[in-house]
């Protein structure tokens, strides 16, 4: 497995849009796969924020996971936030989930970040025992979130 830039695979953006629609689209209805591919080729960057990191094996996408500035509207006072961390599902439960998420941590660290941040509905259990803490529970977007930080120093 390989993990690099959404910026250097977009060939990959049509698929990863159709995970992220599947998997959140319940959070913003009004939002098209087009509307998240768009969106997605603005976030591809590189050694910054916003960026898009992607897993692939044999050239076969896997998951995806991102660092944006801000992921929830009502918490602009925290960033940066890790989201959008997605596995395909005949791809999970073999670590690509942790992989990414390592991966944008350590990108995180590197860019000088003190915290991450991110919420979850529900997986607050699986980010809670790769180490991340919680910081509040919520509502957001018509469903209960668990926010979370991972501390980076």
């Amino acid at each position: 497995m390989k993990i690099e830039y959404l910026a250097d695979r977009p060939d990959y953006v049509p698929t990863l849009a159709a995970w992220h629609r599947r998997e959140w689209g319940y959070l913003r209805p009004e939002e098209s796969v087009e509307t998240r591919a768009a969106k997605l080729r603005t976030w591809s960057g590189r050694r910054g924020i916003p960026t898009v990191f992607v897993a692939s094996a044999d050239d076969t996408l896997l998951g995806s996971a991102m660092l944006v500035a801000h992921d929830m509207e009502t918490r602009l006072h925290w960033s940066p936030w890790l989201a959008g961390v997605v596995v395909s599902p005949e791809h999970r439960r073999r670590g690509v989930g942790a992989s990414l998420v390592r991966h944008a941590t350590t990108e995180a660290r590197l860019l000088g970040f003190p915290t991450l941040y991110l919420y979850a509905c529900s997986t607050e259990a699986y980010y809670a025992h790769l180490g991340w803490q919680l910081i509040e529970r919520d509502s957001y977007l018509g469903a209960a979130v668990s926010i979370m930080s991972f501390d980076l120093l």
